[in-house]
């Protein structure tokens, strides 16, 4: 979401996006965590709900937490992502691409704080495509975006083999949600057509933020944490 850097002019809605080069982890990241299944070759299938965090004490920040799946090289995310924009929740779909750079967002739909959301995200083989779909589960609204995959430099169609769990970008702490976490569940991961019951997972961050931190609660659930 918002790859790298983001300058913010007087207002969110005049955010202005300056992408250099570079992949993920990207600046901006706090708290994440990577899965990953070693001797798999393609994500096929994956789904994850979370329950939106609190609404913050201190409006005016722009941040999101969200999942994804990106290529083996970490240039190119697929995200079904749930920002705070300074005063409020939404959820939608967005794809970013670093080389060369490229980046899709779908329709937003507004979601208020303890609203369940959800996300799954299919490869389609007849199409060679990933299929992301983004849902409110209180008032069952959704978004479908379809993202074709992206060859390499040597002409080969990518795997997605990554899976985030992520908090990104950096505000003061009292701008985050007082209830200090979102807890991803009932978290599902198939590669090569396969549910895999125990992903290798890596918590790490990139910016240490009010102490942001990622970490795995059980074999379906991770719950990324922070101090407001």
């Amino acid at each position: 979401m918002f790859r790298t850097t983001v300058v913010v002019a007087a207002s969110l809605a005049a955010l202005a996006c300056i992408v250099v080069s570079g992949q993920d982890p990207a600046q901006g990241w706090l708290g994440y965590a990577a899965l990953t299944a070693p001797g798999h070759t393609r994500i096929t299938y994956i789904e994850a709900k979370w329950v939106v965090p609190q609404n913050p004490k201190v409006g005016g920040a722009f941040f999101s937490p969200w999942f994804g799946i990106e290529s083996s090289d970490n240039l190119n995310l697929i995200q079904p992502v749930n920002p705070w924009s300074g005063n409020g929740w939404s959820i939608y779909n967005e794809y970013f691409q670093w080389k060369p750079v490229h980046n899709i967002n779908s329709n937003s739909h507004k979601v208020n704080a303890g609203d369940v959301v959800y996300g799954n995200i299919t490869y389609v083989a007849a199409s060679n495509l990933y299929r992301m779909v983004h849902s409110s589960l209180k008032d069952n609204w959704s978004v479908q975006t379809d993202i074709p995959i992206q060859k390499d430099d040597k002409g080969d169609y990518k795997n997605f083999t990554i899976v985030y769990f992520v908090m990104e970008k950096e505000w003061k702490c009292a701008q985050y949600p007082p209830n200090n976490e979102v807890t991803f569940y009932d978290i599902r991961v198939d590669y090569d057509g396969q549910t895999v019951a125990n992903p290798t997972v890596k918590t790490a961050f990139v910016d240490d933020v009010c102490n942001c931190r990622a970490k795995q609660l059980n074999g379906t659930a991770i719950q990324i944490t922070w101090q407001s």
